[in-house]
């Protein structure tokens, strides 16, 4: 009821407040005061809905302005294009979308009249939170607390009431909040409106510098503003709240608990912080908790709760001012509302008993009563005099003696009495004049004390009347001591109230004199009646009363007392208008005072017995005991060998007993300090008087003096000494006492009082209290968010808490478990009688928490958060992810550096993240992380940080949901060089195979990854050339669509075009240096052989497949430079792989200065040379052929940055060339990536994913004009110096490609040459094939990439093709490439995008291919197989050169549509031609051409040309026309045409000559050697650019692509023979392969043998492959597990030896398996071993806890989780953690029936059941994260073999009942049922959605999950597959079949 009558109560008061009228007034002031002191336009400001603020649309500017703190603040600028609705419009919540340069703030203002109440309580104490709490320390702050608490409630309800001591001291409001703000947020506050413009009024202190907020995960301020009037806080606006949350997008929070935790944990840190700075939060609710997408909360202070309404700041003010007790309020309450005068005094004793009114309240009361009046001389109201002022604070009188016995002394007043009696005696008889009465006091106040107590302001007149006739000032008393002294009678209240009673209105009078520790009269007023208030009056004054008032004027006590008074008893026969009045009759009650020791703070507990109880450890010495923060005792912990062991001596046992009870029994210390005997050091900390203890002990006497400093001599054993006079009955006999009087005295009987105790002003900890009481109530909103809809958005707190208590208590069982403690707690939900309603003079407490709950004290937010209170079950890794959060959001990102310092810095935070994070926690992080993998400084660095530990934490299936996107825009995104090689890697590599599984990656990712070396961002001209293609194509495929392609794997074949791609790069002037690029971890030793580069030798490949994943450092590996050398495993260093002869020399002299370079760059040349010659024995060594990286880039670069200028590389500026270089370092480190890889992955998988991305992408090598524009060489020379006939001229696109083609024949040396013939040729012929897509007259820009891509290719194929084989498929080359290529070359009809240029480098590059053939073959060969298109080549000359002549001028409108003129040409035939196209023709089929051609065929063909060649006469002619066009005797140069003049066919053919001697081989002037023609050196050379360009190494030193290489001038090269060479059943298996399609979801078992692993000595009972599928496991009868690696050797049949074996068990070996996340090795023998698959060694052993119930079964749990599962022989399933020692979980499952022994385990995919299959055939589905058994049923008749999980819900088992049975998790009836004829299934595996099961008959079968029943099944031949099948592991990606056998031998087939 009591909280109901306070809703009615407050809900009368609100509309005060404002809470609930529309816009309240406070609101529109708040309005106008913004508009004012912040010169902010009206119409830019609006109320927010929750009516707490005002949002205000301002310039981006002017916030920043306000942001650095520029004063004067000037007017905000209009919003002056937008109209007064718009405005309106953006202002509202839900418009995200501001005009630019615009922004929004929320500005919250405070009315400092509002603040300007008193606020107690400081600070709190600064808890030293350097150091991590533990558990000690928490118990200790926990027990500290308690005590303060217990004592200061006990304090508050049984002595502050007595003790009137001054109530704590409070500052105003206002200062204590404006200094709360500036320690909050960090800035201080600027003043603003009036005060801006008279500098004297802005405050001087020191404007700190705007630091981060001290407050985490609070809402910064933008700013702190002050006006006269107003404190205003400036925040930025909140789009979204946790109101909007749980109200619009609840969805975000359910079925995550550890989302709401970590909101909650983010409130609680903020509010921790700001309670800590001594800010309350205020009356919070869900719009105060901001949050943005990631889920990320900050709290917003609700301020308004400060502020107070006028009423109650003057009632508190009235209340300070006039001390603690003084109630004007009260009197009238008394005086008006009481019936009788008797009961209005039984009102004042119970009040004054129980301390609610002070001491002089109630004797004034008392006077009044008695009918004392103010001003009358004779009865004036007296109180008592209560000290002599003769020392500070005086000498406390004794208040049982009236002051006219302490004046007279007893023997006086006795003698009165005596001689009073005695003549009342003898005049008794009777008489005229009154007689004498017996009394020992005439009178308690006369009227000359009267006026002599006032006569410094009593007219003289009035004294003389009164005290003395005569004028004598200075016999008047001159002090108070004299005064006090001198007089017999009671004091007068003036002295306690009226400091104008001391100064005298007389001249010759002095004023009266304060005594000497006083320093005014004010001063004496002040301490006098805080005297009057003391202790020590208070326990006495009932005494004073008595004697006064009392019972003591009367009767036997009067006389007891010397106390008779003459007024009482005289017979009253004269009438008197004053007297004596006795009120009482009764002993009056004392007032409970409380005991002495009630302080209101608690005592020090001395040290002695947290000493005794440290001695006890067994040290003999230990460090004195530090106080903690305000004298608080900290244990120190003492290392001790046993702890609180048992077997300590019993001696010990005692002193810790003793000191227990000493502790127990504290007691009220009275005077008993002497005997404090504790250490020195402790007694300094006690306040002497306080607490004494003696604790003595004989048991160990020497030990306790020295270590306790005791002195054992006094007191008796173990006695407690109590204070003197001590009576524990005493309170009891008072209580008595005061039932007695009321009973009696006042007609009334004892009732439990009420206490409403005065208000002290507003304590800081009621606030707090307060603010946990709104957090509770928020957090049930949260809860109930739909249930409390109908609350008005800004409902008072206590309604809220009115709402959601009854919510609570109604519907408990819909608060999640985890909130239900921390509501209970907050809210007092479920207290013995619910909460205790707060007094009603605490208006913003809801009810006040008991000073101990359950053993803690009332909550706060570090009691909360710590982790050792179980309030709130927050996981242990929140407070590691709060910080990795506040690292990422502290951090302003600007640039490259400083990405990678952020980044770097959240690496080492996200350890302890990762440590112990659950999926739910994973939630809460990876929208960091992925934001971190987006933006454009961090991304490269995210994926190499972060990427593998959050990948692992997230397992395969969740790393590719979440990371594979933002990992792609990563590779794809051209514009970040710097570090882009990071990502190229292949230890990078290797983490992304294993982290998002094999398949993913290759389908997925790889593509993405390969396309850099298609160098896509080379520079930025380069790409915008490509960004131009792109938009160019019309209806060819635009650039990053995906290509027709004749294998269906899909990838983005061109770069995006990015205009600004080379922007913002590094300028490294001295070259890269890998080892100042930062952060490389420590370990710069790196693995030998990580990269298998260019020796596919066997050691290499799987050296590196088994490299540690995390090993980061392997990115350096690049910066090795010669090092790398001899790391590459395999033979002598050979120079002449260009690999490690240039790149890694290039790469060390990188290091070097420019010249060095240059120089070293022609050293080099000379060397590659010169070492060409030595090939012939070097054939052996892989990697010959390959092409020289460093060359082609470097020259690439020169090309673009030069942009064709004369090419001189000194002319490079810096920046160009550390682009150059940083290019070049990213496609070393990607190529080497790629030839790792490849051999990795083994042929099927490398020819189907890699050689299958890499033909593709060369096609975008050669797309768009820039692309195909010839490279600039320095010195221009002409065919004449041709040294070699074939050599093509490069084009940009061939520089481009180099790194293609590189790793094109890099698989095809690792594979041999089925891979040219068999993959690429097919490729070719696909490219240049006649696409019916083109149409008959235009090719798109892709196909005409793909023609010069595929004559490119072709050209380096048939170097590497030996000469039987090049034989063999000459034909399929003649008409599958080159007819193809000249059809489109020579079309009259089709034209090219890039019209004549790409026309002429595909005719350079394919006489280049002809004559490259013709050289290899020889000319019988030529013309037999190439007569035709040599022939069809020459034909065009005379197409063109009829055509010329029949002058073709067709007029285009002229025919109709579509139609293309047919000419008739000399042959007799018609074609088509398109006139359009003989400009596009007569440009590339020039005289220069005709020369080109002709001299190389005339010289290679010798006569035979005549016979192949119908046209050689005409092409002849053309040819000398050339010659004679560049002969000096000529015209100049200039003249001439590139058409040929129309007497041309009539020149002589002598000029020339070469008719003549066309069949010898030394035409003009060359030299056919072998097969090369020799140029001699002084031959002219003519000036003009020559098709063929520059050739041997000489000219056009590294600008000329790869022609500075010599190597490319080799007719023939042989491919070097290589371990992983294809041949016999891998050829076959490989050749079938790569036709299959890629889509092919089937099995298909060819029984094709591919290798065999021997080598265990018993039957192979397990296997299991690797999750990169590169290496598989066995374990075997033999008691070992072997290692062993899948790359592929020989034919077939031949052997492979294990890599590693394990030999630590002891029995027979019957599971292996790998645990994904943290990659070890599982394996079981009836105890689990887990070992490290690189070391062999064992890392953790998990033994049966019983030797006689071993494990029977094993699972390994799916990434992330690191759990294995193993069930004993007692069927019970145990967890086991591999990070984490002891069990994690322990489950029965048999419950109660006896199904046998568990046979097997399969853990579904998503790791959230087990199912265990026995051998009874039952099956058990429990549920791993509640341990319930979530089905039991008898799955099958017979022993169950083996159980896989499929996906979440589908299970297959098999069983030695002949069936394989397809079970859905909870459905009662199987989906499918396979019966086995012969033999049970007894081992099987999953492809897809398929089952391939192996029987003991060697059968394998492949069934469907999903068709309806049918089996496929194939029984092993015994060639392929000896003895009987034991295990089968399947290779999903390679498809191929591990298959063990009883013999111990197990056989790789496909």
């Amino acid at each position: 009821m009591a909280q109901g009558s306070r809703g009615r109560e407050a809900a009368l008061t609100t509309p005060v407040k404002g809470c609930s009228l529309p816009p309240s007034s406070d609101m529109e002031g708040l309005l106008r005061s913004v508009e004012r002191d912040l010169n902010i336009d009206a119409r830019q400001l609006a109320l927010a809905p929750e009516g707490t603020h005002v949002v205000a649309l301002v310039p981006a500017r002017w916030l920043a302005g306000l942001r650095e703190r520029r004063l004067p603040l000037g007017p905000c600028p209009r919003a002056e294009g937008l109209g007064e609705a718009e405005v309106r419009t953006l202002l509202q919540r839900s418009v995200q979308r501001l005009p630019a340069g615009w922004t929004r703030v929320e500005v919250h203002g405070l009315k400092k009249q509002r603040l300007s109440y008193p606020l107690g309580g400081g600070l709190p104490l600064e808890e030293a939170s350097c150091s991590p709490e533990t558990l000690t320390r928490f118990m200790q702050d926990v027990a500290t607390q308690n005590y303060r608490n217990l004592w200061q409630h006990a304090y508050r309800n049984y002595g502050q009431p007595y003790s009137h001591t001054p109530a704590h001291p409070a500052v105003p409001a206002l200062n204590s909040i404006r200094q709360a703000l500036q320690r909050v947020y960090g800035c201080s506050f600027l003043p603003v409106g009036e005060t801006t413009q008279c500098p004297s009024n802005t405050r001087d202190d020191p404007c700190p510098p705007r630091g981060s907020p001290a407050c985490p995960s609070l809402l910064r301020a933008e700013a702190l503003l002050e006006s006269p009037e107003m404190l205003y806080v400036v925040h930025p606006y909140v789009q979204f709240s946790l109101h909007d949350v749980v109200t619009f997008s609840p969805a975000k929070l359910t079925n995550s608990q550890a989302k709401v935790l970590f909101i909650l944990f983010r409130v609680l840190r903020a509010m921790d912080a700001c309670h800590r700075q001594g800010l309350a939060c205020g009356a919070l609710s869900l719009h105060h908790i901001a949050v943005d997408e990631k889920l990320c909360s900050e709290l917003r202070l609700d301020l308004r709760a400060y502020e107070r309404s006028h009423e109650d700041n003057s009632q508190e003010a009235s209340v300070a001012a006039n001390g603690v007790g003084s109630e004007p309020g009260e009197v009238q309450r008394r005086g008006t509302a009481c019936p009788s005068c008797q009961e209005e005094l039984r009102g004042f004793v119970l009040d004054w008993v129980h301390g609610r009114i002070s001491n002089f309240h109630y004797l004034m009361q008392l006077n009044r009563l008695a009918g004392r009046r103010q001003g009358d001389p004779n009865y004036h109201p007296v109180l008592p005099w209560v000290v002599d002022f003769t020392m500070p604070h005086g000498r406390f009188r004794d208040l049982r003696k009236s002051k006219f016995r302490l004046n007279k002394g007893d023997k006086q007043l006795d003698f009165t009495y005596e001689m009073t009696r005695q003549a009342f005696v003898a005049g008794g008889a009777g008489g005229s004049e009154p007689p004498h009465v017996p009394h020992h006091i005439s009178d308690v106040l006369s009227d000359i004390t009267y006026y002599v107590y006032k006569a410094r302001r009593t007219p003289r007149s009035v004294l003389c009347g009164h005290v003395r006739a005569q004028w004598e000032p200075h016999e008047y008393p001159a002090s108070m001591e004299r005064m006090q002294n001198w007089t017999p009678d009671e004091c007068i209240p003036e002295f306690y109230t009226d400091p104008s009673i001391f100064s005298s209105i007389h001249p010759d009078m002095p004023d009266l004199d304060v005594p000497a520790w006083c320093s005014s009269s004010q001063d004496f007023v002040a301490a006098h009646r805080a005297l009057l208030e003391s202790r020590e009056v208070s326990q006495d004054l009932h005494h004073w009363i008595d004697l006064t008032f009392g019972y003591k004027l009367q009767g036997k006590e009067a006389v007891k007392e010397k106390n008779v008074c003459l007024h009482l008893v005289d017979a009253h026969t004269h009438l008197s208008s004053y007297g004596v009045v006795q009120l009482f009759n009764q002993p009056h009650p004392q007032r409970l005072a409380g005991a002495p020791a009630l302080a209101p703070e608690p005592p020090l507990i001395p040290r002695l017995l947290v000493q005794t109880i440290q001695e006890t450890t067994g040290r003999e010495d230990f460090p004195g005991q530090l106080p903690n923060g305000a004298g608080r005792l900290v244990l120190e912990a003492t290392p001790c060998e046993a702890g609180w062991a048992r077997d300590r001596p019993v001696a010990g046992e005692d002193d810790l007993e003793q000191a227990t009870e000493a502790l127990d029994s504290i007691s009220l210390a009275g005077k008993a300090g002497d005997q404090l005997s504790t250490s020195s050091s402790s007694s300094s900390q006690v306040p002497p008087g306080l607490l004494s203890f003696s604790v003595a002990s004989a048991s160990r006497p020497g030990r306790r003096s020295k270590a306790a400093g005791v002195d054992t001599g006094e007191g008796e054993e173990g006695k407690i000494l109590l204070p003197e006079g001590f009576s524990p009955v005493q309170a009891l006999e008072e209580l008595e006492k005061l039932g007695n009087f009321l009973a009696k005295g006042v007609g009334g009987r004892l009732e439990v009082p009420e206490q409403p105790q005065p208000q002290p002003p507003m304590q800081l900890r009621d606030l707090f209290h307060r603010d946990m009481q709104a957090l509770g109530v928020l957090l049930a909103e949260m809860v109930f968010a739909t249930r409390v809809r109908t609350l008005q958005p800004n409902a008072p707190l206590w309604a809220r808490f009115e709402a959601v208590r009854g919510l609570c208590t109604r519907h408990h069982k819909e608060v999640p478990v985890s909130l239900q403690p921390v509501l209970d707690t907050l809210l007092q939900l479920s207290g013995p009688e619910g909460p205790v309603v707060a007094q009603r003079g605490k208006p913003e407490l809801l009810f006040e928490y008991r000073p101990v709950s359950q053993g803690l004290p009332p909550p706060c937010p570090a009691q909360l958060l710590s982790p050792f209170s179980s309030v709130v079950p927050f996981p242990p890794y929140f407070t590691a992810l709060h910080k990795f959060i506040l690292l990422y959001q502290a951090r302003r990102v600007e640039d490259e550096a400083q990405g990678r310092e952020l980044v770097f810095a959240l690496w080492q935070q996200l350890g302890a993240v990762l440590s112990d994070i659950t999926p739910e926690g994973l939630e809460i992080l990876l929208p960091f992380v992925l934001s971190l993998m987006s933006e454009e400084h961090t991304a490269v660095y995210t994926a190499w940080y972060l990427f593998e530990p959050v990948a692992r934490a997230l397992g395969p299936k969740n790393a590719n949901k979440y990371l594979l996107k933002p990992l792609i825009g990563a590779y794809e995104s051209p514009c970040r060089l710097r570090g882009r090689f990071y990502l190229y890697t292949d230890c990078f590599v290797a983490q992304l195979m294993v982290r998002l599984g094999l398949q993913a990656f290759l389908s997925h990712l790889l593509p993405h990854v390969l396309q850099v070396l298609a160098g896509v961002e080379a520079s930025q001209e380069e790409s915008r050339g490509l960004a131009g293609a792109a938009e160019e194509e019309e209806n060819g495929l635009p650039g990053p669509g995906p290509g027709p392609c004749a294998f269906g794997a899909e990838i983005p074949m061109d770069g995006e075009p990015a205009a600004a791609s080379g922007l913002g790069l590094p300028d490294y002037t001295s070259g890269v240096s890998f080892h100042d690029q930062a952060d490389l971890p420590d370990a710069e030793d790196f693995q030998a052989g990580l990269f298998v580069a260019e020796s596919p030798q066997p050691q290499e490949a799987e050296a590196v497949s088994l490299g540690r994943l995390s090993d980061k450092s392997s990115a350096s590996e690049t910066s090795l430079g010669e090092e790398r050398a001899t790391d590459e495993g395999g033979g002598p260093v050979d120079k002449s792989s260009l690999q490690s002869g240039d790149s890694s020399q290039d790469l060390k002299q990188s290091e070097g200065s420019e010249e060095e370079e240059e120089e070293e760059e022609e050293e080099e040349e000379e060397d590659c040379v010169v070492l060409e010659e030595e090939e012939g024995e070097q054939d052996e060594v892989p990697g010959t052929s390959e092409l020289t990286l460093s060359d082609t880039v470097l020259s690439m670069d020169t090309v673009v940055a030069s942009g064709g200028a004369d090419g001189e590389e000194e002319e490079e500026s810096l920046t160009e060339h550390s682009e150059g270089k940083e290019q070049k370092i990213l496609l070393d480190t990607a190529c080497k990536m790629v030839r790792w890889l490849s051999a990795k992955l083994g042929p099927t998988v490398a020819s189907r994913h890699v050689a299958r991305n890499l033909l593709r992408l060369l096609t975008s090598c050669y797309v768009g004009p820039t692309r195909q524009q010839f490279t600039v060489s320095s010195d221009e020379s002409t065919p004449l110096n041709a040294g070699n006939i074939y050599q093509k001229r490069p084009v940009l696109g061939d520089v481009v490609s180099a790194p293609v083609l590189s790793c094109l024949l890099h698989v095809a040396h690792l594979y041999g040459e089925p891979v040219l013939t068999y993959q690429y040729l097919p490729y070719i012929s696909y490219l240049v094939a006649p696409g019916s897509t083109s149409g008959p007259s235009r090719l798109n820009s892709r196909k005409e990439a793909g023609l010069l891509a595929a004559v490119t290719l072709t050209q380096k194929i048939i170097v590497f093709l030996s000469d039987t084989t090049l034989m063999d498929i000459l034909p399929r080359i003649s008409h599958e490439v080159l007819l193809p290529v000249l059809s489109f070359l020579t079309s009259l009809v089709t034209g090219f995008p890039s019209g004549a240029q790409a026309r002429t480098v595909l005719c350079v590059k394919t006489i280049s291919l002809i004559a490259l053939i013709c050289l290899r073959i020889g000319q019988e060969m030529v013309q037999q197989h190439l007569s035709e298109p040599v022939a069809t080549f020459f034909q065009v000359f005379s197409h063109l050169h009829e055509l010329r002549r029949q002058d073709l001028k067709l007029d285009p409108g002229g025919r109709s549509e579509g139609q293309l003129p047919e000419v008739t040409f000399s042959d007799g035939q018609q074609r088509p031609v398109d006139p359009v196209l003989l400009d596009e023709l007569q440009k590339v089929f020039t005289l220069e051409m005709a020369y080109t051609i002709y001299v190389p065929f005339s010289c290679l063909l010798g006569d035979i040309i005549q016979k192949i060649i119908p046209n050689h006469e005409l092409v002849g002619e053309l040819a000398g026309l050339y010659l004679e066009s560049l002969s000096p005797s000529n015209r100049s140069p200039a003249s001439m045409e590139p058409a040929v003049p129309s007497t041309g066919h009539e020149w002589d053919p002598q000029s020339g000559g070469c008719s003549q001697d066309d069949g010898h081989s030394g035409t003009f002037g060359s030299v056919l050697v072998g097969n090369r023609i020799q140029i001699p050196t002084d031959s002219f050379q003519p000036e003009g650019p020559g098709l063929l360009g520059p050739i041997s190494g000489v000219g056009g030193r590294g600008l000329g692509g790869s022609s500075s290489s010599s190597e490319d001038n080799v007719l023939k090269q042989e491919l070097p023979r290589s371990a992983h060479g294809l041949s016999g059943n891998w050829l076959a298996y490989w050749q079938y392969e790569i036709g299959v399609s890629q889509h092919d979801a089937h099995f298909h078992f060819h029984q094709i043998r591919l290798q065999g692993f021997p080598g265990h000595s018993g039957a192979v009972k397990c296997v299991a492959p690797l999750s990169s599928e590169d290496f598989f496991l066995s374990g075997s009868k033999d008691r070992t597990v072997r290692l062993w690696p899948l790359y592929n050797y020989g034919d077939g049949t031949s052997e492979t030896a294990p890599r590693l074996i394990y030999t630590q068990h002891r029995k027979s070996v019957f599971y292996v398996g790998q645990l994904e996340a943290p990659q070890y090795l599982v394996s079981c023998d009836g105890a689990v071993h887990l070992w490290d698959p690189f070391t062999g060694k064992t890392l953790r052993t998990v033994e049966p806890s019983d030797g006689r119930v071993p494990l029977t079964a094993v699972a390994v749990m799916p990434a992330p989780h690191t759990s294995i599962t193993m069930a004993s022989s007692d069927s019970t399933l145990r967890f086991v953690d591999c990070r984490k020692p002891g069990l994690q979980h322990e489950f029965r499952l048999g419950g109660g029936l006896n199904p046998g022994l568990v046979r097997s385990l399969a853990v579904s995919p998503n790791g959230r059941s087990v199912v265990a299959g026995f051998s009874s055939g039952f099956m058990v589905l429990l549920d791993t994260r509640t341990g319930l058994v979530l089905r039991g049923w008898p799955a099958h008749e017979g022993d169950i073999l083996q159980i896989k999980a499929v996906d979440s819900s589908i299970l297959v088992s098999s069983s030695s009942d002949h069936s394989l049975t397809v079970w859905k998790e909870l459905e009662q009836k199987p989906t499918h049922h396979y019966k086995s004829a012969s033999d049970p299934i007894h081992t099987f595996d999953l492809y897809g959605s398929e089952v391939v099961t192996g029987t003991a008959a060697n059968k394998i079968g492949v069934c469907s999950l999903l068709e309806p029943p049918a089996q496929v099944t194939t029984k092993l031949s015994s060639e392929n597959f000896r003895g009987t099948l034991t295990s089968l592991a399947l290779l999903p990606t390679k498809r191929h079949l591990l298959l063990g056998s009883d013999n111990g031998v197990i056989r790789l087939l496909a």
